[in-house]
């Protein structure tokens, strides 16, 4: 390494030689532009991915969209009439409805193909079971569940779709206490 002596008008001024050659020169600007590559490989690989997998939008439950409730209630004596509007909630996620399967329809194992099928679709299910006979298939679920009845209802089938109604009680024969929906199967009408 040589150094260069500084003039007089430059008094400060040093300069370095070093003795790189070409070579080296160019092996350095070839590491430095595979860097940048590698830097916007990586980049471009998170823009992919934030891109292939958008958020779902506000509001999106995957429920097919809010409905209404509307609640008329009369005063007989006077004859006021006086009607509310609310928004229903959307249905649950399966996993969150713990669903039994009574077999009234005298069909072995109808009970049982049933709660595999809709085990299949997420849902709860509690050991399936036989009821007193019964016509036509009925869902029945707890109150304030009426989302999950529809959907729980569209998820079963059939040719007649199942009814749905509010849980009796008593429960159906051979019902869990644990269920938030029972579907009795009944013999086709």
């Amino acid at each position: 390494m040589s150094v260069d002596t500084p003039t007089p008008e430059e008094p400060h001024r040093k300069r370095v030689q070093t003795n790189k050659g070409f070579g080296q020169s160019v092996a350095f600007s070839a590491g430095r532009g595979a860097l940048l590559i590698g830097i916007a490989i990586v980049i471009g690989i998170v823009l992919l991915q934030t891109v292939d997998n958008p958020s779902p939008s506000v509001g999106d439950g995957g429920g097919g969209g809010p409905g209404t409730e509307t609640t008329v209630t009369s005063d007989d004596t006077t004859g006021d009439t006086t009607a509310t509007t609310a928004a229903s909630p959307s249905a649950r996620p399966p996993a969150e409805v713990t669903v039994q399967v009574l077999n009234g329809s005298g069909v072995q194992g109808a009970a049982g193909a049933v709660t595999t099928q809709l085990q299949a679709l997420g849902y709860a299910t509690l050991e399936a079971t036989d009821t007193s006979s019964a016509e036509g298939d009925i869902v029945y679920c707890s109150g304030g569940l009426d989302a999950e009845a529809a959907a729980l209802a569209a998820a079963v089938g059939g040719d007649p779709p199942p009814t749905t109604e509010a849980m009796p009680d008593p429960r159906p024969s051979g019902a869990d206490a644990d269920a938030n929906c029972i579907v009795v199967l009944g013999a086709s009408a």
